[in-house]
C-alpha cells in the first residue's frame, strides 16, 4: 500500500479532489450602506471578496458549526484556530493594513466632529470614512494567512474567523477600536479634548459655525437614586451610636431619620 502525501498535519487524500480557483467570483459581495455602516460588515465584506462562492459557503458553515476554536484580538489583527478534518487545527490570522498615529488621530477627530459621534459608535453606527481607517479603504485588503494547503488568496477557514469576528463586532461595537489599540476611556479622553480644540476653533471663526453653531449633543442620562440607598447605613449608625444611650436608641434614631427623610421627599 503506497504512503498517503502528506506535510505537517495535512494528509491530502484526505481533502479529496481538489480544485484551484484562480479568479474569485465577486458577485456576492454587497456594498456597504451610504453613510452609516456597521464594522461587522465591513469586515466580512473585506474578506469575502477575495474568496469565491464555494468557500464563502463551506467558511459559514465552519463557523456554524463551531469549528472556530476562539478569537484573539491583537494590535491590527484577527488571530483564532479552525478545526478541520485534520488531527490539529489550522492557524489563522486576518492582517489588517497598517496605521500610524496620525491615521488614528483622524479617528478620534471625526468622532468628535459629528454630533454624539462616540454614542452612535458605541451602537455600532460609525461613519464610513471612518472604517475605512479602522479597517480597509479602497484599494486596500486585509491579508488572510493559514496554513492549511488551499493556496487561495483567503480559504475557507478564513472566512470562518472572519463570520465568528463579525458576530463578536455585531455584540460588541467597541471590538474595532481595540482592534487599534483604542478603548473606551482612551477614546472617550481623546474626543474630550479634540472637541474643546473644534470649540475654540469655532468661537474665532468668521464662517457659518460661529453664527449657526453646531447641533448639540443629547443630554447625558445619569442614573438615579435615592440618598438613602446610595449612603453608608453602617457610618449612620455609628454616627447615632455618639448620641445614643442603648442600642434601641440608636434603631430609634436611624428610623426617625428614614421617616423624616420619607416625607420630605414625598411626591419628588
Amino acid at each position: 500500500m503506497s504512503e498517503r502525501p502528506q506535510q505537517d498535519n495535512v494528509i491530502y487524500a484526505n481533502f479529496g479532489r481538489r480544485t484551484r480557483v484562480d479568479t474569485p467570483d465577486m458577485s456576492h459581495t454587497a456594498p456597504a450602506p451610504p453613510g452609516m455602516a456597521t464594522a461587522a460588515t465591513w469586515l466580512l465584506n473585506a474578506v469575502t471578496a477575495q474568496t469565491d462562492q464555494g468557500r464563502i459557503t463551506r467558511g459559514r458553515s465552519y463557523a456554524r458549526n463551531g469549528n472556530v476554536l476562539g478569537v484573539d484580538i491583537q494590535q491590527g489583527r484577527i488571530h483564532a484556530d479552525v478545526a478541520g478534518s485534520q488531527n490539529e487545527p489550522f492557524h489563522v490570522s486576518l492582517q489588517l493594513p497598517y496605521r500610524n498615529g496620525d491615521d488614528l488621530s483622524e479617528v478620534t477627530a471625526g468622532l468628535a466632529e459629528a454630533t454624539n459621534g462616540l454614542k452612535q459608535a458605541q451602537a455600532g453606527d460609525i461613519d464610513e470614512e471612518l472604517l475605512e481607517i479602522l479597517l480597509t479603504a479602497p484599494g486596500e485588503d486585509i491579508r488572510c494567512y493559514c496554513d492549511c494547503p488551499d493556496s487561495a488568496t483567503a480559504c475557507k477557514h478564513a472566512v470562518a474567523v472572519a463570520e465568528v469576528a463579525a458576530t463578536k463586532m455585531d455584540a460588541d461595537p467597541m471590538m474595532v477600536f481595540r482592534l487599534r489599540g483604542l478603548d473606551l476611556v482612551q477614546l472617550e479622553k481623546a474626543v474630550s479634548e479634540q472637541a474643546a480644540v473644534l470649540g475654540q476653533d469655532s468661537a474665532y471663526s468668521s464662517d457659518e459655525r460661529f453664527w449657526n453653531g453646531r447641533e448639540l449633543p443629547d443630554l447625558p442620562t445619569p442614573k438615579t437614586a435615592s440618598a438613602l440607598e446610595d449612603s453608608d447605613l453602617d457610618a449612620l449608625h455609628r454616627a447615632m451610636k455618639l448620641v445614643s444611650y442603648t442600642a434601641v436608641d440608636q434603631l430609634r434614631a436611624v428610623s426617625d431619620i428614614e421617616d423624616m427623610y420619607d416625607h420630605l421627599t414625598r411626591g419628588q
